[in-house]
């Protein structure tokens, strides 16, 4: 009987599949499934070329690279997605994290530490709306000094995801997890920050995604009504209650119409508002100080 395949066979193979398949660097992609797979850094996956693959990895394997040559893309095959410092339980729950969403996270760290004299104790309360896999949240708990976290989301299954990434971390502020839609359940100007990363494709970008991302991804975290901006106009609308004077309010938005926000927002009294880019020189991040 021939002994097994080595774990280098294993990976040429499987290499040969995503190709055949049209996956871009398949020979990558394939060493990037194993390593994620088996809990092994990418440059060692190299090292154990030679070794035999036990039978439930290589038939582990091939699973994976079943559903990532039919489309599915590599962090929900591999079940696991990097943000900042973390690394984040994925699947077709939530929103990939992406890397754009970092420089939100960033924005708001650099405001906090900028105000820092002016927080009594820690940087008060933040709120994060649509947390998906607690990607915000939980990076403002580890890289944060905040005395409380709450991040909200319609979807129950979102949630889920979430508080399964935060047994997986250590943070220094724990998160409160709430299923509500958007700010309900956020009163009486309560936050010194409010944050999102909100759906903003219209109708129309929507149908013409790459169905890499429209036949995976929750169509609820991407979707925000026919122009694009049901999400965002009701941030803009709804914090201007629930944030302390003086908070800052933060949204992702779609580069596009990064300039019908801001005026968006003139209009609903935010005057203290401008957009930054992200990471690519895009028009990304609408950030907000409530006026005293």
């Amino acid at each position: 009987m021939p002994g097994r395949p080595s774990i280098g066979i294993e990976l040429r193979e499987g290499a040969r599949l995503l190709d055949e398949a049209g996956i871009p660097n398949s020979k990558r992609e394939a060493n990037a499934i194993w390593a994620s797979l088996f809990g092994m850094r990418l440059g060692d996956v190299w090292l154990v070329r030679e070794t035999k693959a036990p039978r439930s990895n290589a038939l582990r394997f091939k699973e994976a690279l079943r559903r990532r040559a039919a489309g599915e893309p590599l962090p929900y095959v591999v079940g696991g997605a990097g943000f900042r410092e973390l690394t984040l339980k994925v699947d077709r729950r939530v929103l990939i994290p992406r890397p754009e969403t970092e420089g939100l996270v960033d924005a708001v760290l650099r405001w906090c530490r900028s105000r820092k004299p002016g927080f009594s104790t820690g940087w008060g309360i933040a709120v994060d709306v649509g947390t998906g896999s607690g990607n915000i949240a939980l990076s403002l708990a580890v890289e944060g000094e905040f005395e409380r976290i709450v991040a909200t989301d319609s979807s129950i299954d979102a949630l889920n995801v979430a508080r399964d990434n935060m047994e997986s971390v250590v943070a220094g502020t724990a998160v409160e997890f709430i299923n509500c839609s958007l700010l309900d359940p956020i009163r009486d100007a309560v936050a010194d920050v409010i944050v999102s990363n909100p759906p903003y494709l219209s109708t129309a970008e929507y149908a013409e995604l790459d169905t890499s991302v429209a036949d995976f991804e929750p169509q609820d975290a991407l979707l925000s009504g026919v122009d694009g901006m049901q999400h965002t106009e009701a941030l803009l609308e709804g914090s201007v209650s629930r944030l302390r004077t003086g908070g800052l309010l933060a949204i992702e938005v779609d580069s596009a119409r990064a300039e019908t926000v801001l005026a968006l927002s003139e209009e609903l009294g935010w005057h203290e508002a401008r957009i930054e880019d992200d990471l690519f020189g895009r028009p990304r991040y609408f950030l907000a100080t409530k006026e005293m």
